[in-house]
């Protein structure tokens, strides 16, 4: 198809690129220093990958409804935009999983480097996390594996390294991913997961310290290392047009072992519902 554009259409494609290009760098920057929508991990997203070896791009609006977990989250609608492209080379950079490479070519299987951001938390007056303080934003070295397998099943696996107090957190996120085309237009998928964090990690964002106990009023907590998650998601898509799409789902989130028996926690169980609207370029 490019062989064939003249030099004017293909000086204009360029253009096209390198705005886009600026678009969605201005985008990630903007993600990774403003404030968290839905702060302390990104809660009942499953695991996402950048994408097979093509060139492309997308913009997504999306807004979703949540109820307290933690005392970290007040129940409420967020509106979340997100930006990304991906470059035939394998590299790739958008708003919701920073800069990444991927070495693989072969559409089945990719593997992969990057680096993002965890959010850290804010300080709070009310609630659970009275007291608490505020958790730095850092940025995360991650390693991504996927395996696609028959009858549209992939599972996936992320690990993420550098979040935390002493920027030494750790989270493997594990999950399985089914995807059915119900329709000419309609596409159904399922998404089951689930988070291991280490003993850092756990003890930023759910454990208890001396000091953070004088200032809160809660007892000390020293979490262990172990599973702290696990989620179940189903959507829907639609396709309205080649390049936009709509989608809507709903993620169900339940904390486990020393997350679930922190005394931050207010619900350790809850349900998100998302809609978006997307843009594929």
């Amino acid at each position: 198809m490019r062989n064939k554009l003249g030099l004017g259409a293909l000086d204009m494609e360029v253009q096209q690129r390198d705005w886009a290009a600026r678009l969605l760098l201005a985008s990630t920057i903007w993600a990774c220093s403003g404030p968290a929508v839905l702060a302390q991990e990104a809660i009942g997203a499953d695991l996402t990958l950048p994408f097979y070896a093509r060139e492309g791009g997308s913009v997504r609006l999306g807004a979703s409804t949540h109820s307290d977990i933690s005392g970290d989250q007040r129940p409420g609608l967020a509106v979340v935009p997100s930006v990304e492209y991906h470059w035939a080379n394998g590299w790739m950079i958008g708003t919701d999983r920073g800069v990444a490479y991927n070495f693989s070519k072969e559409p089945g299987v990719q593997y992969g480097l990057g680096l993002g951001a965890d959010m850290g938390r804010r300080a709070s007056s009310t609630g659970e996390l009275a007291g608490m303080g505020s958790i730095d934003a850092q940025f995360e070295y991650t390693g991504f594996a996927m395996v696609e397998l028959q009858h549209d099943w992939r599972v996936l696996s992320a690990l993420r390294y550098g979040a935390g107090d002493n920027k030494q957190g750790a989270v493997l996120e594990l999950g399985v991913n089914y995807n059915l085309d119900l329709a000419p237009r309609w596409r159904a998928g399922l998404n089951l997961g689930a988070k291991l964090a280490n003993q850092n990690h756990m003890q930023t964002y759910w454990g208890v310290s001396s000091s953070q106990s004088a200032s809160s009023g809660h007892a000390v907590y020293t979490p262990s290392a172990g599973l702290s998650e696990l989620n179940a998601g189903v959507n829907l898509n639609y396709q309205i047009t080649p390049r936009v799409s709509v989608s809507t789902g709903v993620n169900a989130i339940s904390l486990q072992g020393a997350a679930r028996n922190s005394p931050l926690v207010t619900k350790p169980d809850s349900l998100m519902g998302t809609v978006s609207i997307g843009y594929s370029f």
